[in-house]
């Protein structure tokens, strides 16, 4: 009896003790880059990493911009390639060089635009692809011609601005003024407004252009607009 009695109560201490937890899903794949798996893990297989970076700086140079910044993709040593888009159109192509750097040029007009950087994924064989990755998107508001003056240099006087855009055939320099009139019968004056304009030749290449102005400043003169035929005008409103 005694005998059966311990028996029983190892069987009933072998059903009392509680199992080993099931082996919980593999988590070799995550997160990136993957722990240390067990023998008993099954491979998770190659992954393929998204690319990474930054758009640093965006500078108008005229009939396009200047992009700079950073990309990488770790599946790669080599370069990577960068996709240029303004105002949601593609518009250019660049590629990493030493450093994971990329500053190049895209085109684009003048005006107020946007720019957006993408850096394009590296396939890694055998994995899922990973998105491509934008790197930002910056902004600029560039005028045709911007900073009008007039200025004397040994008594001549000379139409001076900032000139954004590459490629225009020569400008065309308008004065906007008033002549005035007496009423009849009244001591009053009232002003007629008038204008003269003339054509200059175009500047090589963009930044500060000075140009003789061929035809003397009116009296009167309230308004000086420069215009590039083809991309646009800018003006300048003064009691000169």
């Amino acid at each position: 009896m005694r005998r059966t009695l311990v028996v029983l109560l190892a069987l009933a201490a072998a059903v009392t003790i509680p199992a080993s937890p099931g082996h919980a899903a593999p988590a070799c794949d995550q997160p990136v880059p993957p722990p240390i798996c067990s023998p008993d893990d099954p491979d998770p297989g190659p992954v393929d990493a998204p690319p990474r970076g930054a758009f640093d700086t965006l500078t108008f140079v005229g009939n396009g911009v200047r992009v700079t910044g950073w990309a990488a993709d770790g599946d790669t040593t080599g370069p990577v390639l960068v996709h240029v888009y303004v105002d949601g159109a593609f518009v250019s192509s660049l590629s990493t060089g030493t450093a994971q750097r990329f500053d190049g040029f895209a085109p684009a007009r003048h005006g107020a635009h946007s720019v957006c950087v993408w850096a394009l994924n590296v396939p890694r064989a055998g994995a899922d692809l990973a998105p491509n990755r934008q790197l930002g998107c910056r902004t600029y508001d560039v005028p045709v011609v911007s900073g009008i003056q007039l200025v004397y240099s040994s008594g001549r006087q000379i139409i001076a601005f900032n000139d954004n855009v590459l490629g225009e055939t020569g400008f065309t320099v308008r004065w906007d003024y008033y002549v005035l009139q007496n009423i009849p019968g009244t001591s009053q004056q009232v002003g007629w407004p008038q204008s003269i304009s003339f054509d200059v030749p175009a500047h090589p290449g963009t930044g500060p252009a000075e140009l003789a102005a061929l035809k003397v400043k009116p009296s009167n003169a309230y308004r000086l607009t420069v215009t590039a035929p083809g991309f646009g005008s800018a003006s300048t409103d003064h009691w000169w």
